[in-house]
């Protein structure tokens, strides 16, 4: 990685694309209230056609989901066609509604059986395989800074369950577990979907504080050399000889041909940016308070970063903020502001390096 300025110039031009989700339809179930939880993911999934409701009308939102209708689910949201068909489990016959869905899934090797040659689709699905399930869905690879206290890196599930994390799928529970040998609802099952198709919904899962950027937005930079923009958005390719897939901060430079891909997280301890497969960068320390410091990649103790003001105004061509964080760092000096994220960066001689223009 290069050195630590040049990722924070970058990570401090970062834009987000709006992604919006279909515009929700009147509530489809009568057990499925507006005041629920996941309504709008639900909403969001039925206007898609990935997810339907009972003969009865109802959706129930609190039943658990069996692994033969997650296969469905994730087969409607990649576009498999769910013909019934013979597949490669014994206990998964034509006959069965799901069969389709099953076989294509397991060809594309988006779910596994077990060792007897079964499937078991009438089991309940378990939060580490949903897991597993949803990162080869949605090809997710890049991991996560965030841990679970009861998930180890012998389990199987381990590195699915990171990598959900870090795309927003999953924030866990707030004791700090994930539970990966609890059961799936409907609506969970649900969210983690709607999450894994829109920032709408993963925006939903970051910290209401927080200092990072809101992913349903777009931003533009304005630097000495030419705006710059970013966009919050899908994206695969290589990087150096990794294949890497999912949503990105897709940096757009003033030059043709300028762009970069940056992954941003937040926990209760810190705000990190990152480059795919790479180091992460802390940003921000918490809780922000004068005199707070951490160490960079590649710098010194005495280059270490440094929260040096609070509540500063900054004028940017945007607005003036007046809760601006200063953070410095071998003379760069960095300000970020509550639920917007960066918004300007200057150099030791207090020429600026990028500023917020617009957002929208």
């Amino acid at each position: 990685m290069k050195r630590i300025l040049s990722f924070l110039v970058l990570w401090g031009i970062v834009c987000i694309l709006a992604v919006q989700p279909a515009a929700a339809a009147a509530t489809s179930f009568p057990d499925v209230p507006e005041n629920n939880r996941f309504h709008d993911e639900i909403q969001y999934l039925v206007n898609r056609e990935i997810i339907s409701g009972y003969s009865n009308g109802k959706f129930q939102p609190k039943r658990n989901v069996t692994r033969g209708e997650a296969a469905i689910m994730i087969g409607r949201t990649l576009g498999y066609d769910g013909r019934p068909r013979a597949t490669r489990f014994k206990d998964v016959t034509a006959k069965n509604g799901a069969s389709g869905y099953i076989s294509e899934a397991a060809v594309y090797g988006i779910i596994s059986g077990y060792p007897d040659r079964t499937f078991r689709p009438n089991e309940y699905i378990t939060r580490g395989d949903m897991a597993i399930f949803l990162a080869r869905a949605f090809e997710i690879e890049t991991g996560s800074i965030r841990e679970f206290k009861d998930v180890r890196e012998q389990m199987k599930a381990y590195s699915s369950i990171r990598n959900i994390a870090g795309d927003f799928i999953t924030t866990g529970y707030s004791d700090g577990t994930f539970r990966p040998t609890s059961k799936v609802t409907r609506e969970q099952f649900s969210a983690f979907l709607a999450r894994g198709l829109s920032p709408e919904y993963k925006q939903r899962t970051v910290k209401k504080d927080g200092y990072s950027r809101d992913m349903t937005k777009k931003y533009v930079f304005s630097s000495p050399n030419g705006d710059i923009r970013m966009e919050y958005k899908k994206t695969m390719g290589q990087f150096g000889e990794l294949h890497y897939a999912g949503f990105f901060w897709v940096i757009q430079g003033p030059k043709s041909g300028d762009i970069w891909y940056v992954q941003q997280e937040e926990t209760d301890e810190m705000l990190i940016g990152s480059y795919p497969f790479s180091n992460y960068e802390i940003a921000l320390k918490y809780p922000v308070k004068v005199g707070t410091t951490w160490s960079g990649y590649g710098l010194s103790e005495t280059d270490a970063f440094k929260i040096t003001g609070v509540n500063k105004t900054i004028k940017t061509p945007y607005k003036t903020f007046t809760n601006a964080v200063e953070v410095s760092e071998k003379g760069y000096k960095h300000y970020y502001v509550k639920g917007v994220g960066h918004v300007k960066t200057v150099d030791p001689t207090g020429k600026l390096v990028s500023e917020l223009k617009s957002i929208r």
